[in-house]
Order: C-alpha cells, then structure tokens, then sequence
C-alpha cells in the first residue's frame, strides 16, 4: 500500500471529543509498504502502546523536521452519556479517559460509561459501537461495589479481542471487527474470602471500586486485578489469572494484597524474604535507596493492617498498565495507595502490599518479589500509572529493569530480577520549594507555619525502621488535631515514556495542585475518616517535563511551563516528545534536547494520553 500517512489521535475528555492529525505530504511518507513493517510498530495496541508500557512507536515519519506540518484531518464528538446509558443508580461521567487504540486502520476507545466505539482511521467515520448494559440496581444488590461516578482508564488488545477496563466486578473482551461481545464474566468478586467484617460501627462486606485497568495475557492465562478500593470502602484486594482456553474463561488463580478482615498477624511476615521498602530519611542520611525487610524489626512489622483489619483500610485500584516479560511471563505492575487516610489509628504496620511495585508469575500468581515505596501511606501517595520494562547498562552490565514513576514525584529504576533499586531520580524543585511570596514550602506540614522546619519538608514518608512511624503514630501531624498540608498533592500525576532511541525516560512533574487534610472520627463504611480540602492554601500551579537519562538516573534536559497543572501522560516518537497540557495546547519538543518545536492549541484542557499509528 502507498501514499501512506501517521496519524496522531488525542482523546479530549473535557469537551469529549477525539482529534486526528495527518502530516502533510513528504516524501518520506508517501512511500511507505505497510506490510513490511512490522505489526507492533505500526499499532497501539496497549494503554502504553506496547506489553513494556513504553508509550514509544518506533516511527519516524513524524519527526521533528516536519511535525510542525501537522494538520487536522477530521474530529469526532462523543455523544452524551445519558443518551447511551440513562441508568438509575451510577452517576452519569461525559467523554472518555483511554488513550485511544489504533490497530489497523482503525480506532478503538472506551467512554467512561465503558462503550466501546471503532473508527475509521481515514474518514473519521463511525465503524460500530458496543453498549454496554448492566442492571446497577441488581449490581448493587447482589456485589460488593461502590457507588459515585464510573470513568474507564484503559483499553487492550489481548489475544486479538479488545478488553476495556473492568467495571461492577466484570471482565468484558469484544471482538474488534464487528464490536460484537466475545465472552463477559460477572459476579467475579461476589464472594471475596475474607471480606467479611464485624466491627462496632460497620457489619458487612467490603466494598470494591468499580473499575481498575484491563490486564495483560501470558501463555493464555489473563492476569488482572478485579477489587481494590482507596476511599475507605475496604474491599480486600485481589489480582486474577484467567486460562482462556476455556470457554468462558476459568479463574485458575487469585492472590490477594491485603490480608483478610479477621487480620493476619505475620502478614508483612511471611514474604518478607522477597520486598525492600524504600525509606526517605535512610535515603537522604546513608544513600541506601532500599531496606531487606528481613532487616526491619519484626516488632515493626507485626499485625500489619491491624487485628482484625480495619474497614477503612484497603489496598488501592490498580490504576495502571502492567509491563510483561514476554519471555519469562513476569508481570510487573503499581498499586494504589491504601485507603483509610489520614487516620491510620487502626491501620497499623507498613501496610503491604499498598504503594508497591510488584513483580509476579502470571501462570501462578506467585508474587516473585515486591519494593514498597511509602510505607504507612499517610497522604494519598500511590504509585499507580504505568509500569515500563526495559533494558538498562548499569555499571556496565546489561539487565532488565524497572522504571516507575509515583505520585510522590520520585521515579525509580528497579533491578527486574530481584527488585533491588538500582537509582533514584527526585527532582530539585520537590526537596525545597521557595514560592513568590518568600516562603519555604516542602512537602508536607503542619498549622500554622508552612515549611518553617527543614525536617516537615519531606513529610510524605514513613521510616520503616521506626517503631513509632510503623506502629503507635496515628496520622501525619500527630497528637496534632489540625490541619496539615500536602504541597504539591500529586506531583506525579502521570503516565511516562521510555524513548528506547535515545535512552532517556520522559515525565511531567506538577506543582500547585495542593491540599490540606485533617484527621477525624471514623465513621461507617465509606466516610473517610478526615477531612479534606483541594487547592488550599493555593500555590501557583507549574508542570516541568524532564528528560532522565535511563542508565545513570540523571537529568538530561527540562522545560518549564508555567500557570497550569498537569494529569495524563506522555508519548514519544520520531524524536519528539509529544505532552498534552491543560492549556488546551500540544506541546511538541526535541527528545534529544528537549527543545520546544511547535505547539497546537485544541481550545480546551487536555488530559488524556495522544497516541499514534498508520492507518490501514
């Protein structure tokens, strides 16, 4: 096939339309035989384009000579959703939030009402459109789950059928020429072991989030996390392998993160063996980047999560893709962050396996090994959002690794293998931060005075090896009944980019984007126990992207850009950095030296991953 183009197509859920862009014509694309290229390279077929979340095509027909050629070729607005889904009982959420799939010629995304619509790469031409029906009043009734506000982070291609996030405690995959349903499982978390608590304000059964990314596939096992739940709805976490030889599909294993409601005292114990936690003060006084939990006092660890276990405490949704070793079948993927912040009066112990990078055997579900980065979360600080496997040259020797990037604003490398951290990367901006009006601000603090005592300005972090911080302190400014603040609240906010070519790893970093939480009573099931303030006090809101040179951990290049926080994820190809920004403007840089080569403005804030590919 000739006379071919890239395209690139950016999911817009603010104003819930999809944008296509085609580079005008060159020689360098009108003579292109797309059989000849290989199908991982000219498809997104993952959240994270590919089974190593990279968010990296190898193409260059788009690149930094001619990407500000680009031109927009056709939209498509996303009807309402009351219009496809009026349903009693779950708030309706407009628009969409899945990076955009492109597999063939065509494009694949998922609304937040988790309908699934394909594309016409070429015309912009609706191909077909699967509506999704559910009973949530039955739902309800019948599962553990949540109520609020449904939205839908992610979209695969697994096995030739399309999966979109699951949601209500279902796995759906859809055939995508037709949009037509493959197989749905329901009911997946309607007996959870363990779930089941007795406690003077709560009886019943842990709630569940109601979606969390769609998996990956190994050796036809399915591998992905059905409950888990951060707001304090106390659903006892679980990842799930699926052999889809079967038909329908049969659940072959379940691991859980979180120990059952009636409490396990050693479970922080009984793998301990196999984790590292990272501790930020051993960190910033010895260097060490991890502690062996076998070196961690067992009085630290004892009765994690409590005994019995809290309502109010759960592990996190896997809000994420996962990475997978295609040659081994080792799945490496974030958790959420546990819920029952701020008040961790009941939730005691490091609380494994919340804020964790974990690497696991998808044909058993054997967890391999496991790096907590906060232990003791007391301030929303996951470390969710992709996962990126790849080869690094690390004192000379070449392995497989890690990179993760949290909220926290930290990224790590991690040793594949075994977990052991190989470097750390903190941006300057986020060990002390001096602000227009002359104040020293850190991370966290207390009332009144606002970074006023050097030892408040990294507060988002436990010390695993102190009796106090694991065991008796009850929230972040303890005995303290005021407030105290997280500055910036989500500093990492983001999906990041591998750039293979050039070795650097691409992430955006946001300030501005504050809060200030105080701890309170508990309550029943779903009541944090604390209360919460967004933006206050409100700090001018900034997002700098930044190059890290992926071998040495260190910065390559930055680009600061003022008045505008960030939330989404970055994508890189052809040499260019492609970062869409609340602004409304796409921001195009250099990748080799972060250069600012052109920008397009969309008229409003953008949010979602862009993603690119050829058309059939």
């Amino acid at each position: 096939m000739r006379n071919t183009k890239i395209i690139i197509l950016i999911l817009l859920i603010s104003i819930s339309t999809i944008f296509q862009f085609n580079n005008i014509d060159t020689e360098a694309t009108n003579n292109i035989d797309i059989q000849k290229i290989e199908r991982w390279q000219r498809n997104w077929e993952f959240v994270n384009h590919d089974a190593f979340g990279t968010n990296y095509s190898p193409q260059n027909q788009i690149n930094a000579e001619n990407v500000h050629m680009l031109e927009l070729k056709w939209m498509y607005p996303i009807p309402q959703a009351v219009e496809l889904n009026g349903q009693e009982g779950i708030s309706l959420t407009e628009g969409s939030m899945t990076p955009p799939l492109v597999i063939n010629g065509t494009v694949y995304f998922t609304t937040n009402m988790r309908d699934t619509y394909a594309i016409n790469s070429s015309t912009g031409n609706l191909k077909w459109i699967n509506t999704w029906d559910i009973d949530w009043q039955e739902a309800y009734r019948k599962l553990p789950i949540t109520g609020g506000a449904l939205h839908v982070h992610g979209l695969n291609l697994i096995n030739g059928k399309l999966f979109p996030s699951t949601v209500a405690c279902s796995i759906l995959a859809l055939n995508p020429e037709d949009g037509e349903i493959d197989f749905e499982l329901n009911d997946t978390c309607r007996s959870i072991e363990g779930n089941n608590y007795n406690w003077d304000l709560y009886q019943g059964p842990g709630l569940c989030g109601l979606s969390s990314h769609p998996g990956l596939e190994y050796s036809n096992i399915y591998v992905t996390q059905i409950c888990g739940a951060d707001s304090n709805w106390g659903g006892r976490a679980f990842i799930d392998g699926y052999d889809l030889n079967s038909d329908p599909p049969e659940r072959v294993w379940r691991t859980f993160l979180a120990p059952p409601s009636e409490g396990d005292p050693e479970w922080a114990l009984r793998e301990c063996d196999k984790g590292w936690f990272f501790s930020y003060p051993e960190w910033k006084e010895t260097g060490r980047m991890g502690i062996p939990c076998n070196e961690v006092p067992r009085e630290n660890l004892i009765n994690d999560w409590g005994v019995p276990k809290h309502y109010n405490s759960a592990v996190g949704l896997l809000w994420g893709q996962m990475a997978l070793d295609q040659e081994t079948g080792i799945i490496y993927f974030g958790t959420g962050n546990q819920g029952g912040w701020v008040n961790n009066t009941y939730a005691i112990g490091p609380n494994l396996f919340a804020s964790s990078i974990i690497a696991m055997n998808s044909t058993s579900g054997d967890i391999l090994w496991w790096y907590q980065t906060v232990p003791r979360d007391m301030v929303q600080a996951d470390t969710a959002w992709n996962t990126v496997l790849t080869e690094l040259t690390i004192n000379g020797e070449r392995k497989k690794a890690i990179i993760k990037y949290s909220v926290t604003g930290l990224l790590w490398a991690l040793d594949a293998a075994t977990g052991e951290p190989l470097w750390i990367y903190e941006s300057p901006i986020l060990k002390s931060r001096v602000d227009s009006d002359g104040v020293v601000r850190g991370r966290t603090s207390g009332h009144p005075c606002i970074g006023c005592d050097p030892k408040t300005q990294d507060g988002y972090w436990n010390n695993v090896m102190s009796h106090y911080d694991m065991q008796e302190k009850k929230w972040l400014n303890y005995p303290s009944k005021d407030w105290f603040y997280i500055i910036p609240l989500r500093a990492g906010e983001a999906d990041i980019a591998y750039n293979e070519k050039e070795g650097i790893i691409i992430l955006p970093l946001s300030l501005g984007w504050d809060a200030s939480v105080k701890a309170g009573n508990h309550k029943g099931i779903g009541v944090p126990p604390g209360e919460y303030n967004l933006n206050y006090p409100k700090q001018t809101q900034n997002t700098t992207i930044l190059a890290i040179d992926a071998n040495t951990g260190e910065e390559v290049w930055s680009y600061f850009i003022d008045g505008v926080a960030y939330r989404g994820g970055v994508m890189t190809s052809g040499g260019i950095v492609f970062l869409p920004v609340a602004d409304g403007n796409l921001y195009m840089f250099n990748a080799e030296n972060g250069e600012l080569i052109d920008t397009i403005f969309l008229g409003n804030s953008l949010v979602v991953l862009p993603t690119i590919g050829y058309p059939k």
